[in-house]
């Protein structure tokens, strides 16, 4: 299902005689523990993935949530199923086959919340594979039960995918071959997943020679980074549509790219703001273009500051 990260199934298979990289480099790749253990002592590594009633950010749920302490197959995981409240989708249930029957003693969102967000909090660095839509997803759960959402400010958010693109831009059905040596099929569980994905992780950061800063991994994933200082600290909320700039709140996409939130609500192209809340962009997005049109200016941006504090007045408390 589009959006999600079911992208692997991947069964051990039995070990074969080890063989050479090809010249391209596209030959097996095999992940030693020891490598993982030293990408892992410079920072805490929690990979994540959710499984979900659908793609829907303002109406479907997470069912099931599985992370995984770092990078190598052995490092230890655990896996939340959750009941929803909303139908699971016939496209949904065929890429993870879950079913409601199968959440019927399952704990609501709310019972796990602080569990949940207590493994976020500990974390240095958040790792995914397509990272963006199962972020949002999570979020939007605390907002639908009236919590904060998780703070990422300070986090270095490395995806996965979006790294092998700005390293060597491929197809993604050659990820697993390319970077672990072995073929997989569909994904059905968010375990399979999350240990695939680290996996994979490694043998990117092993075939491309990248160093273990998180930082400017962090900013490979994502081009539209094009400078050291440009990280996720800025924005507002978990993806880069908007942003904090100096004492102000600006677009990060479109025409409007880096006008002034308040200023464009009070001219004659709020109309572009009206756009954005009407349509499918993560659930915060739209909370703060609806802020902007109600709101005077001013009111806006202490508005703004209180529910979506800059890094920088967070770190200072």
């Amino acid at each position: 299902m589009e959006g999600t990260l079911s992208l692997f199934d991947w069964r051990p298979m039995p070990a074969p005689a080890p063989a050479p990289p090809l010249a391209d480099g596209s030959g097996p790749m095999v992940i030693e523990p020891v490598i993982a253990a030293a990408i892992e002592a410079t920072a805490r590594i929690v990979i994540f993935d959710c499984e979900t009633t659908g793609t829907d950010r303002l109406t479907d749920q997470v069912i099931e949530l599985c992370i995984q302490r770092g990078l190598d197959d052995a490092a230890p995981s655990q896996t939340w199923r959750i009941k929803p409240s909303a139908p699971i989708h016939p496209g949904a249930q065929a890429v993870h086959g879950i079913a409601l029957d199968d959440l019927a003693g399952c704990p609501a969102f709310g019972e796990v919340a602080d569990e949940i967000a207590a493994v976020f909090a500990e974390a240095d660095v958040i790792v995914g594979y397509n990272i963006a839509f199962d972020i949002d997803m999570l979020q939007a759960e605390y907002t639908r039960i009236g919590r904060p959402m998780l703070d990422f400010a300070g986090k270095k958010v490395v995806d996965a995918f979006r790294l092998w693109q700005q390293c060597e831009p491929r197809s993604l059905q050659h990820a697993h071959q390319r970077f672990v040596g072995a073929a997989f099929e569909a994904a059905h569980t968010a375990s399979a997943d999350v240990a695939a994905t680290g996996r994979v992780l490694a043998g990117m950061l092993r075939s491309f020679q990248l160093d273990h800063d998180w930082e400017v991994i962090a900013s490979r994933c994502d081009p539209q980074r094009t400078a050291p200082w440009a990280t996720c600290a800025s924005w507002l909320g978990p993806s880069r549509h908007l942003r904090w700039d100096g004492d102000v709140v600006v677009l990060g996409f479109g025409k409007y790219a880096n006008a002034a939130l308040h200023q464009l609500a009070a001219g004659p192209d709020r109309s572009f703001l009206r756009w954005v809340v009407e349509r499918d962009f993560p659930i915060h997005v739209g909370e703060v273009c609806r802020a902007a049109l109600d709101l005077s200016g001013d009111e806006f941006l202490a508005w703004a500051r209180r529910r979506f504090p800059p890094a920088a007045a967070s770190a200072a408390k």
